[in-house]
C-alpha cells in the first residue's frame, strides 16, 4: 500500500507521505489514527478547508521538525495561526520565539541599523522614521510613545535621529519635522513622505484600514 498522500488545501494540491503527516502529534495524526470520516475532493485528495498560502511552511516543518522563519518574517503571525489550527506545538513555539526575538520598536544610530531592523520586522507593517535633533526632544518623544501605544501591535517602528547641521540656530522651532517610509506587507506597497509633521495622520492616510490589521 502506497505511503503517498494527496492533500487538497483550499483548492491547491500538495503531495507528501503518511509518515510525514503523522510524525508529530496534531491534526493529521489524529485524522489518520481515528475512524472519523475524512472529506475528499473529486480526485480523491483529502480536502482541508484552509488557505494554502502558508501550508508549504507547515509541511516543511512536519518533514524536518524545523523551519527557518527568517525568510517569512513578515508572515510569522499568519504562520502561527496555521500552526495552531494543525495543532503543531513545535511550530507554534518557533513562531512565538521569532516574535519575541524581534527588538522593535528600534532606535537606530546608523542607517545600517535601520536597514537591519526593517529586514527583521515581523509585523504586517513596518514604519521607518527619521527626525531632526533640533526639533524638540520632548515633543518627539511624546509623538513616538503615542504611535507605539496606538499601533505597536500592528506596526514595527524604527526611529533614527538626523544629525543637526546648524547647532547655533536660534530661529523659533515649528512643528517637529520627520521623514517617514511605510511598508505595508499585506498590500505589498511602500509610501514615503519626506516632510511629514503629523506621523499619525500619515499612517491613517496611507493605511486607512490599519485598525483592522
Amino acid at each position: 500500500m502506497t505511503d503517498i498522500v494527496k492533500l487538497d488545501v483550499g483548492g491547491t494540491v500538495f503531495k507528501t507521505t503518511k509518515s510525514t503527516l503523522t510524525k508529530f502529534d496534531g491534526f493529521f495524526r489524529t485524522m489518520f489514527e481515528t475512524p472519523v470520516p475524512v472529506p475528499k475532493d473529486e480526485s480523491g485528495a483529502i480536502f482541508i478547508d484552509r488557505s494554502p498560502e502558508h501550508f508549504e511552511v507547515v509541511l516543511n516543518f512536519m518533514r524536518a521538525g524545523y523551519v527557518d522563519l527568517q525568510k517569512y518574517s513578515g508572515d510569522v503571525r499568519e504562520i502561527q495561526k496555521e500552526a495552531e489550527f494543525y495543532l503543531l506545538e513545535g511550530l507554534v513555539e518557533l513562531c512565538i520565539s521569532k516574535t519575541k526575538s524581534q527588538k522593535l520598536p528600534c532606535f537606530a544610530e546608523t542607517e545600517e541599523e535601520m536597514v537591519i531592523a526593517v529586514v527583521n520586522s515581523t509585523k504586517p507593517v513596518v514604519c521607518a522614521v527619521s527626525f531632526k535633533a533640533d526639533d524638540g526632544d520632548d515633543r518627539n518623544l511624546m509623538i513616538r510613545l503615542r504611535l507605539i501605544m496606538l499601533y505597536g501591535d500592528k506596526i514595527d517602528f524604527c526611529f533614527k535621529q538626523q544629525k543637526c547641521m546648524d547647532q547655533s540656530s536660534t530661529k523659533p522651532q515649528g512643528p517637529p519635522f520627520h521623514k517617514i517610509v511605510i511598508h505595508d506587507k499585506k498590500l505589498k506597497k511602500v509610501w514615503h513622505d519626506f516632510s511629514a509633521h503629523d506621523l499619525e495622520w500619515c499612517i491613517k492616510h496611507f493605511i486607512p484600514g490599519i485598525d483592522n490589521y
